[in-house]
């Protein structure tokens, strides 16, 4: 009789999965987007002439669709600021926030109490790297 008996829940041992080995190495596929969603992302990215201020201006519809979306938020519409919540929720989920982190290290003041936005300006001034942006 065998060491280790084989059933339910109990597989072979040269069957199992090994040790640091993932089960599912090329993971879950990407889901792709729909034919709705091309032709919706198309529409939203056509560009648009509108009025702001008195001065006519142009954007995409994506963009004066937020801007009016925006409007209504400030001027007290609950519904308004309600979608503008959720939608500033679904862009940080699904990552397309523009928001970078930037990690400075040995980085020392010019003077007492100079701040990092202060060192970036004066480097840029001088035309040292990139202005502090990446």
């Amino acid at each position: 009789m065998a060491a280790y008996e084989v059933g339910y829940g109990k597989p072979p041992i040269a069957g199992r999965f090994k040790p640091g080995i993932s089960g599912n190495p090329r993971g879950r596929p990407k889901r792709q987007p729909s034919a709705v969603a091309d032709h919706i992302d198309d529409v939203l990215a056509m560009p648009m002439s509108f009025r702001e201020k008195g001065r006519q201006r142009v954007g995409t519809r994506g963009e004066v669709i937020l801007k009016v979306v925006i409007d209504r938020a400030l001027a007290g519409d609950l519904s308004a600021a309600q979608d503008l919540l959720r939608l500033i929720r679904q862009a940080e989920r699904s990552g397309f926030t523009t928001d970078t982190r930037i990690e400075i290290a040995d980085w020392l003041p010019d003077h007492p109490g100079q701040t990092a936005e202060q060192k970036t300006q004066a480097a840029a001034l001088r035309g040292e790297g990139d202005g502090g942006t990446r």
